[in-house]
């Protein structure tokens, strides 16, 4: 081989690998990336200042309670005490706790499914716990609690299967209107249009499937149509206003922060306090997380207040107007 033949293809040889390896490199990245955002959360799932109500005949008991659990499980549990049962079910209606201890003659253990069901079968395994310690230091005496639910889900979805299960295609449905009105509509009114047409038309069937086949949601239909329809409106412009005004990257960041950061940690499967701390209270504010929760409160919780909830809803589908509004004036959507 000669020298010129040498110096020809050591270019060559390095513009036909370089992609290779940036292609190599960047899908390990993303990989291992999307699986720490996974599997972070669950794999380090933990309660931490989980609110357990505390209501009992004795004085100062709680603060006793709270000592006794903080030497087993340190800052797992935060246990407030109530001045009755009347009181301690308030708390619970207006999901300022999880559950309560009852302990008075009757003693009971008062759940709510319906707001999270792992917390719910903890309480179960914890009143258990606490009984058996009480009937050892009672002697004969065999202490049992009566567990009630205050916020049972419902019969064909006594897991609450349905509602986590039916959490992926809320936010797929808006990212997928979103993909598709930013690669084939070149209006802005068109993409207007498809967000309201498709958000309206997909939330009725997936209410329907929902509430009405599954019985994962039990509350009034309509205002849960509502909701959907505003999640995937709000999801899908957005996706469609940062394709407009930022290309293929502001688009694929979009739906990577709604998507890849915002799924695992919407609080659907566990409760915000048992991601690492400020995870589960950002996922709140995304647009599935808000979606679940309103879901969630006004399936089993119409005492709570949801102003949160649709205001978060509502300032994503503002940001996603405004994105569509301003992009035409910087440069056109680039996908």
């Amino acid at each position: 081989m000669s020298e010129e033949q040498t110096v020809v293809s050591t270019p060559e040889k390095a513009s036909f690998l370089k992609p290779v390896i940036q292609i190599a490199v960047m899908v390990t990245v993303i990989v291992s990336a999307i699986l720490t955002i996974f599997a972070w959360p669950v794999a380090t799932a933990n309660p931490k200042n989980l609110p357990i109500g505390v209501t009992s005949l004795v004085p100062n008991l709680t603060q006793g309670i709270q000592t006794q659990f903080d030497q087993q499980q340190p800052g797992a549990f935060k246990f407030i005490e109530f001045k009755d049962v009347a009181a301690a079910k308030n708390a619970i209606a207006h999901r300022e706790v999880y559950g309560a201890l009852v302990l008075t003659d009757s003693p009971q253990m008062l759940i709510a499914s319906g707001a999270s069901p792992a917390i719910a079968q903890l309480l179960e395994t914890l009143s258990l716990k606490l009984a058996a310690q009480l009937s050892a230091l009672g002697g004969s005496s065999v202490v049992t609690f009566e567990v009630e639910d205050l916020a049972p889900l419902g019969d064909k979805d006594p897991r609450g299967a349905g509602l986590a299960a039916g959490s992926l295609p809320l936010i797929i449905a808006g990212i997928v209107v979103g993909l598709l009105g930013s690669m084939r509509l070149r209006r802005t009114s068109q993409k207007f249009l498809l967000a309201a047409f498709a958000a309206i038309l997909a939330s009725f069937s997936i209410v329907a499937i929902l509430n009405l086949w599954l019985g994962a949601l039990k509350g009034n239909f309509f205002l849960e149509v509502a909701v959907v329809a505003l999640g995937i409106a709000a999801v899908s412009l957005t996706v469609m206003g940062a394709a407009a005004l930022a290309g293929r990257i502001g688009m694929l960041l979009t739906i990577g922060l709604f998507f890849i950061i915002g799924n695992p940690i919407a609080g659907v499967s566990m409760p915000v306090e048992f991601y690492p701390t400020g995870f589960g209270t950002f996922g709140q504010y995304l647009p599935l997380g808000a979606e679940i929760q309103l879901l969630r409160n006004i399936s089993y919780f119409p005492e709570v207040s949801t102003v949160t909830q649709w205001a978060t809803l509502g300032g994503w589908l503002a940001l996603g107007v405004l994105l569509l509004v301003i992009a035409p004036e910087r440069k056109p959507a680039k996908v």
